[in-house]
Formats: structure tokens, sequence, C-alpha cells
């Protein structure tokens, strides 16, 4: 579990983060109010630590904040303050438990299980149970059969996670989110490796069942706990239910967040048609106005549709061709546009129109649905499939009378031939499954080996003709390498659109299905954004301000290493014109709005898996990487420790540079000094004067840094957006500041213009600064943490100044 610590005293904090370490919690610190309250409202904590003397916010304004935003999150107040007057107001404010300092630190942790106890059941059970595997939080002890299973830290706080949410699928980056701290940055593939580690060591333990089961698509979770055979398939029974349950309540809770989202904007969406009206009656409006109205009636018609207001979205995209047609003027113009406007009104009014394929779909444990009548084939199967995680349903009927009302979508599916050839009720069969599952692989497995039924069966996508074997296991095989190549965990996908909401709607429908999904509300931002990101498909509006969806579409396709990018038009615009100038631009598929939420997931997955089947299952950031020259590894490893738009290091070699120098000086007792430069109110020039001039910025920036450092002993690097690192070997502080004063002259010297009305005239920067005396008992991510501090400090100051904070 993650706790929160806000405590501005460096040592009690280190003591503090040490002693809940120890016992297994995750901590992430804060050394002020501000920086807590933004770190609150973006993690997900078991409970908050808190110190009422912290800067910026101080702890009773921060806890009363965070009742008055519906933070259940249970909060502890540490303090010294210890008055009865003092107890009563932070109780008051919302704490849940008040303790002094000192605390001795046994009673602390006691104080925070029985805090957690109080929270509700995911937290309440003492001793957490899998079968005959038990974790007893209090004793911080793993045991199978009574024997003692020992786990390294990480280990024991990943099987906790699991057995406190049993019914909850975990996504690698939410394992991140619980178990790794803020300060930490840990890749996916240190989750994978960790699963690993936490599989090897029950196993070894003597524990045959994986306990830990790899959700298809999704991500991880706790498998159904072995019991005795009747009680089992009751209880498998219930744990399908619930996990299901979960799914598709974690899918409708995104998609009505985007819902509330959207009916929260439609007054100032209304605001911008009724003030047209009155533009109309006066005969001014001009052609600006008409250009801003018909973007707003647009991207009202795709979010009305999408969220079930159909016949609004009607009336809205009548309203757009209204204006964009100019078939009516003057008084007529003005009528029919004030009809169709209290019309739309009238339909806002009423309650939205759910349909069921509208709502996100969710996966379980991968079924194998079978066309097989041949018992004790299917027995077979059935063991194997347990033994695999996964699950058999077979289609009732006989073949040639076959039809099945589908209840779960099959992962895969297996049509056996009856006899020595294929007949024509099974090729119709074959067909009706490829039209009704087009996406789910299907397995014909033949007793005869017959071209022409390989020929027949070659006509259909994603079908394989198969020798039926003898050994349900190597059936099982053929599966499994199938459902591994058609993953789409790693699968990007960039949606570009003017419109916040659709962009949030898009994103709620295709996450839940395990896909990484990039947004993109500028157009002007688009190829930095699709170099940076390298989707494996892209969503395009067609009608967006500066440049439409064909625009970018034919840049796209312009490109030789983006010609084969699937490329799927979202847009409200369904003439077909509209259809034939995307399609001719290089679109490869057209989604009209509203959109369903089953269409769009089916379509998308589709063209990820059929662009990957000619890449042999590689993403195209993959793909990228094995076209890079293997008789160039230094010419690739350099372009990795380099940022390739400041051609300074990378962020990832930042880390990796640090590390070797704080384990050099660690050895040597050798000073160490960090430096973090942000460039003051660089958001507001990037939007107001667009990506060129912004990274142009930051080019000459960051060569402005580099002037100011020693190349032979010390680094620059980019740390992420418009921020910098700069890592001093044997500096002390009064050497770091001297940097300090450079940089800040130098960047002084650029004379950047920034026309920006809360800004002075010239681009200035913020800078954090640390020194330390690395040991190894002091963690590098400290100094990274207090770096930080101190440059949040510099920014809460009004920027273009320093703060050093020691460490």
């Amino acid at each position: 579990m993650k706790i929160l610590l806000i405590e501005d005293d460096p040592s009690v904090a280190q003591f503090l983060s040490n002693t809940l370490t120890a016992y297994r919690y995750t901590v992430d610190t804060a050394a002020d109010g501000q920086l807590g309250l933004e770190l609150a409202n973006q993690g997900e904590y078991a409970a908050i630590l808190l110190d009422l003397m912290v800067p910026k916010i101080d702890g009773l304004s921060l806890c009363r904040h965070l009742r008055r935003q519906g933070c259940q999150t249970p909060i502890l107040i540490l303090t010294a303050k210890d008055s009865d007057e003092d107890i009563v107001t932070g109780l008051d404010a919302g704490a849940d438990v008040y303790v002094t300092k000192p605390c001795e630190p046994s009673q602390l942790i006691a104080r925070i299980r029985a805090l957690l106890r109080r929270q509700g059941s995911a937290v309440s059970s003492p001793v957490l149970k899998w079968g005959s595997l038990c974790l007893d939080p209090g004793l911080i002890q793993v045991t199978y059969q009574q024997q003692i299973i020992t786990l390294s830290p990480k280990e024991y706080s990943l099987l906790e996670l699991f057995l406190r949410h049993p019914q909850r699928i975990f996504s690698r980056s939410a394992i991140i989110d619980h178990l790794w701290s803020i300060d930490e940055s840990p890749t996916d593939a240190a989750v994978t490796n960790l699963i690993k580690d936490l599989r090897r060591r029950l196993k070894s333990a003597g524990i045959m069942e994986d306990v830990i089961e790899t959700v298809y698509r999704l991500g991880y979770r706790l498998r159904v706990p072995p019991l005795g055979e009747k009680k089992q398939n009751e209880e498998q029974v219930y744990w399908t239910q619930q996990q299901e349950s979960y799914l598709r309540q974690e899918g409708l809770v995104l998609f009505d967040e985007a819902l509330q989202d959207f009916q929260a904007s439609l007054e100032k969406r209304l605001e911008v048609l009724d003030r047209t009206k009155t533009l109309l009656e006066l005969n001014h409006l001009d052609s600006s106005e008409r250009e801003q109205v018909v973007e707003e009636a647009h991207r009202l018609a795709g979010g009305l549709g999408t969220f079930g207001y159909i016949r609004g979205s009607e009336l809205a995209r009548s309203l757009e061709h209204l204006l964009v047609e100019e078939t009516l003027h003057g008084e007529q113009l003005y009528t029919q546009f004030c009809y169709l406007l209290e019309e739309l009104k009238q339909e806002i009014a009423k309650p939205p129109t759910y349909l069921t394929t509208n709502t996100p779909q969710t996966a379980s444990t991968p079924l194998v649905l079978v066309i097989d009548h041949d018992n004790s084939f299917l027995e077979a199967l059935r063991q194997e499939a347990k033994n695999r995680g996964f699950r058999v349903d077979v289609a009732p009927g006989q073949v040639n009378d076959w039809h099945w009302e589908v209840q779960e979508v099959p992962s895969v599916i297996l049509l056996s031939l009856q006899g020595t050839s294929m007949q024509e009720n099974e090729l119709s069969v074959l067909q009706n499954l490829k039209s009704q599952f087009p996406a789910i692989p299907v397995l014909v497995l033949a007793k005869q080996d017959r071209l022409d039924e390989r020929v027949s069966v070659a006509r259909f996508r994603n079908v394989r003709y198969l020798l039926k074997p003898t050994v349900a296991e190597d059936l099982f095989e053929t599966i499994a390498t199938i459902l591994a190549q058609n993953t789409i965990s790693d699968a990007k996908v960039m949606v570009v659109d003017d419109d916040p909401v659709v962009l949030k709607t898009l994103t709620a429908l295709l996450q839940p299905c395990g896909l990484q999904v990039t947004t993109v509300p500028h157009p002007e931002m688009f190829w930095h954004v699709l170099k940076f990101t390298e989707p494996d498909v892209l969503l395009l509006d067609l009608k967006m301000p500066t440049f439409d969806g064909i625009d970018l579409c034919r840049v796209v396709r312009q490109d030789s290493a983006y010609a084969d990018l699937p490329i799927v038009v979202v847009t409200a615009h369904t003439d077909i014109d509209s259809i034939q100038q995307a399609l001719a631009a290089g679109a490869d598929d057209f989604l009209c709005k509203p959109i369903v939420g089953s269409d769009l997931v089916t379509r998308v997955i589709n063209r990820i898996e059929r662009s990957r089947s000619f890449t042999g299952g590689n993403s195209r950031s993959q793909q990228q990487q094995l076209k890079l020259p293997q008789d160039e590894p230094q010419t690739v490893q350099r372009e990795v420790n380099t940022d390739s738009l400041t051609k300074v290091a990378s962020g990832q070699y930042f880390y990796e540079f640090f590390a070797q120098v704080w384990q050099r000086l660690s050895c040597e007792q050798a000073p160490l000094s960090l430096i973090l430069c942000d460039v003051d109110n660089f958001t507001s020039y990037n939007d107001s004067h667009g990506f060129q001039a912004g990274n142009f910025c930051l080019q000459q920036i960051a060569n402005a840094v580099k002037e100011c450092i020693n190349p032979n002993s010390d680094l620059v690097a980019r740390y992420g957006g418009d921020k910098f690192a700069v890592i001093l070997p044997n500096s002390s502080p009064n050497a770091a500041l001297q940097v300090v004063e450079r940089i800040q002259l130098r960047v002084a010297n650029l004379q950047i213009p920034h026309n920006s009305s809360n800004t002075t005239h010239q681009f200035a920067v913020s800078l954090g600064v640390t020194s330390t005396l690395p040991t190894p008992e002091k963690s590098l991510q400290n100094a990274i943490a207090i770096a930080t501090q101190a440059l949040y400090a510099a920014k809460s100051r009004g920027g273009n100044t320093y703060c050093l904070y020691p460490s």
C-alpha cells in the first residue's frame, strides 16, 4: 500500500519514510503543502500522514481543502502541537487520527493499521488468504501450509496488492503507481520481471497453481483459489461474476465521467449558438463568426451522438449545414436557425438514450468456442484448458443447423469437420462465423489434409487450416501462439480531434481494452507527436481548424516511413464527397459519429492485428528498432543517449549517468550538486507561437545551459518537456550557485521575445538546486526530489529566480 507523507523536516521525513518502508509500505514524500495537495489529487493513496507546520499550505488548510474536494483518503495528523485545542481543531478539519510527536514507531504503525481497518472491507482483513497461502500484515509474514516464504519487499507488496483486491485487474502502469514512489521511474519491464520473480518464489514454496494470472490484453489479477471440487465450482461462478461486474463498472465509470464533462460543457456551447441567433437577427454575422459557430455545431453534433442524444446530434448537424451551405439568407435563415436551436434545446433537456452497443466492451479469461461433438476430444480440451487458464464453451446443436446466440465474444473458435472432406453446410458455418466475428481467429480442424479445402479456407481472413491433433496440448500450444501474435497490450493509438470531449470519450472507450491512447487537441502539434509516439493506428477527425483531416492524411502518406500506418477517419460528415476525399487522401477506414463503442474497438483492433500480421507481430516502434543498422551499435547508443530535439543528453541517460556518478563519489567521499531548470511560462508561449517556435526556443536554451558547464565532467540533460537537469560532480553549493548565475545570464542574453501578457518581454528560467555528499545510505532519488521541491519553490516566487535546498 502507498502512503503520502507531507513533512518539511528532511530528517524527520527520512526517518518516517524508512520506518514505513520497513513495514512494506510505499512512500511518496512532499516537503510542502502545495506539493502534497498535487500528489493527493493525482495519486491513489491508502493514507496521508500530515504535519501541521508545513510551508505554502499549512496542514489544517490542506486537510480542509481535501475534505471539501470529497477526498475520502484517511488522514493522520502527526505534529508537535499537543494542546487540547489543537487536537480538536485538527479533528474538526477532517483528520481521522491526531498523533503528537515524538511517537514511538511501532505505535505509529499500529495506529496506521487500525486506521486502515476502519476504512472498509478492502483493507479490513487482519490475515489475507488464498487457499493455504497466508499473508499477515501485522507480522509482515507470508506462509504456505504454515511454512514461512521469504519474499523481497517489492514481492511482498505485490502479493499484498493482489490479495487485498481479489477481483481487480491491474495493468502494469497501475502496479507501478501502487508499488513505486513518485521519485522512482521503473519501466513496464520491471513489472514483468517482478511478476515472474513472485511466481517463481511461490512455486519454489510448493504452490503448483499460478496465484497470479495474466488477463488477455488488460494486465494481471489474482487467480481463483483452489478449493474442494463442489465448492470450487460455486466459487468459480462467484469470482467470474464478481470480476466481470468489476470490469463493466470500471468501463461505465470512465464513460459516465466523460458524459458528465460533456453535459457540463453544454451551457457554454449553447451560449455560442444563442449569440449567433442574436447576430443573425441583427444581420451582423460576419465570416469569421460564421466559421466559429460552424465548428461549434460540428463538435456538438459528434458529442451529442456519442452520448446518446441521437435526435440532438441530427439537429446540430442541420445547424452546421444551414450555415455552411448558405442557401437561406436574411429572415429565412434567422427563422430556420431559431426553429432548429429551440428543438435542439428541447432534446438536450431530455435524458440521453443509452444503447448497449455504446458501452465499453470488457474482456476476461480467454474463451475457446468449440464446434465439435466428439465427447472424448471435448473432455481432453476441457482438461487442458483448465491447466492453461482458458475456458471452453461448446456450441449447441448439430453443425448443419448450427445457430448460436452470442453471450460472450470468444478469443478463438475451433470448427471440426465431421467427415473426411468439408461439406457445403460446414463452409456455410465458416462464412457465418467470419461474418459474426470478423476479428476472431478460427481454426478449422480436418481429419485429412486436402488442397481444395486449404484453398477454400485461405479465402477467409484470420482462418487457419489444421489437421485434427490427437493430443489437446498441441492444439493449445497453437492457440497460445495465435493469441500471443494477436496481443495488443503494447499497441498505441493516436487520436487527433479539436473537440476535447470527443478525445476523452475515445480514450475512455479504448483504454479498457489495454490500448495506449495519445490525444492531440491541436492539429499544429500533429507531426511532432506522430514522430514521438510512433502509433500503430491513427484516428483523425475530418473537419478541424488550421489543418483538416484530409491535409494530415496526405502528409502521412507522403512520408515513406508512415506509408503503411493504418488511418481511420472519425467524423460526423457522412456525405459521399467527404468519404471519397478521405479515402483518396489515403485513409483506410471511415467511422461515423455518433461513435458506437463496440464498432470503434473492433475496427481499431482489427487494423492493429492486420498491420502486425505483416510485421511478425511487432509494433511500429519495434519495427523502427529492427530497422536500425546492426553494424553501428555505437551510433545507435549515441542516439539513445541524446535528446533528438535539443542534442543534449536524454532523460534515460541522465539517470544512468547520475547513478554512475553517485556510486563513484560515494566511494571518493566527494560532493555533488544537482540543478533542475524550468523555462518560465513556456506553455503559454508554445500555445501562442506554435510548436516550431517552441522547439527553437528549447534548442537555444539548451545550448546556453551547455555553455555554462565543464563538458569534461558535468552533464546537461533534457529532463522532460521544458525542463533541463545539470549534474555537477565534485561541486560545492557555492560552485553550483556560480553555474546557476551563469545560466541565468546566458538565457537573458538570448533575448527571446515573449509577448504573453502575464510575463516579462523575454524568456527567463527558474532553477532548483541541491548539494549533497553521496553515501551508500543516501538515495539519489531523494536528491532529485529535493531539487524538484526547490524548483517548485522558485516557481512559486514568480519565476526568474533560484532556490537552494540542502540534501
